[in-house]
């Protein structure tokens, strides 16, 4: 090999190694500035948020029992003490009203982030029938308290929105 092509090969391969370098750090202080935590956290509401408030959402008095206990699951603090402790209740009324709702998620939008906070507005197709009568197409509008738990994001109250 002539000293040319060796000395050309050195110099192609430093810019490679520096061009290596250069796109790892980038990568690296990325990943691991607040900007992209604070992203990584919108996600996270966002979707525990449209789970949960479909959830919330969805019942059917043939079997309540799993849609209520998904309820338990997906909420915290004074609401999901409520709804855990108020079980039977939540069951009696959905058998005796005949009570069969489906939610879909229509849009939400994540309001605020501050810690283990966080606040979404979001808006439901909800499909309810009782006493089995005909199904009716509803819009509900609600704004939902997020709280961060060790299981993840949890709905900790929610009310309707005008």
């Amino acid at each position: 090999m002539s000293s040319r092509l060796v000395r050309g090969l050195i110099a192609l391969t430093v810019l490679a190694v520096l061009a290596a370098g250069w796109f790892g750090w980038s990568w690296w202080r990325t990943a691991h500035d607040d900007e992209s935590r604070r992203a990584a956290d919108r996600d996270a509401v966002l979707s525990a948020a449209s789970d949960a408030l479909v959830t919330l959402n969805t019942i059917d008095y043939h079997n309540p029992q799993p849609a209520v206990d998904k309820w338990v699951q997906v909420t915290t603090g004074q609401l999901g003490k409520t709804i855990g402790g108020d079980k039977q209740t939540q069951l009696d009324q959905a058998k005796s009203s005949k009570t069969v709702a489906t939610a879909t998620l229509n849009q939400a939008a994540v309001v605020s982030v501050q810690g283990d906070a966080a606040r979404v507005i979001a808006v439901l197709d909800v499909r309810l029938s009782t006493n089995d009568a005909p199904a009716a197409q509803n819009r509900s509008r609600l704004t939902a308290d997020l709280q961060r738990t060790p299981q993840g994001w949890k709905v900790s109250g929610v009310q309707a929105a005008s």
